[in-house]
């Protein structure tokens, strides 16, 4: 990759480490004002009306491939370290770098905030895959110290239970 592809990742990078650092100020500013089971409820349904919204800028013949192409040909996978598969009804990506977690992490937020930060940003997938009928299934986060996130989406939506 040129020098300058590499500077523009790391620009988009950091745009999204601001946002994580945004949302975990708000997150923890609202646990000020209401329970935390409150927060945490209003915050995950705000972020999958976000996937929601983000599916209606989707090709209405949306399907896993079409997933992990999009996130190719937008250069998410050079921000996110990605590969992706695609094949038979079935998509993955493999993130190995994800500046969420890397930003919480640099802020200090514990163990525990990252993993519930790092699940309701995932809000923002299933609410795109369920706007699409489609399946999703996280068997590996970066937060809980795997190696990548890996995101598995199905043409079927029951293969994607309990993700």
């Amino acid at each position: 990759m040129d020098p300058g592809g590499r500077e523009i990742i790391e620009k988009v990078r950091a745009a999204i480490k601001d946002r994580a650092v945004w949302f975990a100020l708000l997150y923890r500013s609202f646990q000020e004002a209401l329970p935390a089971q409150e927060v945490e409820r209003l915050s995950r349904k705000a972020i999958r009306e976000f996937g929601r919204m983000k599916a209606l800028k989707d090709p209405v013949d949306f399907s896993p491939r079409a997933w992990v192409e999009k996130h190719v040909e937008k250069g998410s996978s050079l921000v996110f370290d990605s590969e992706v598969e695609a094949g038979g009804g079935y998509a993955l990506q493999r993130m190995k770098y994800c500046p969420l977690v890397e930003a919480w992490r640099e802020m200090g937020c514990t163990e525990e905030e990252i993993k519930l930060f790092c699940d309701i940003a995932m809000e923002g997938d299933r609410g795109r895959a369920q706007a699409h009928g489609v399946g999703m299934k996280l068997r590996e986060r970066i937060a809980l110290g795997d190696p990548c996130c890996r995101l598995e989406i199905f043409e079927n939506p029951s293969e994607g239970e309990g993700s």
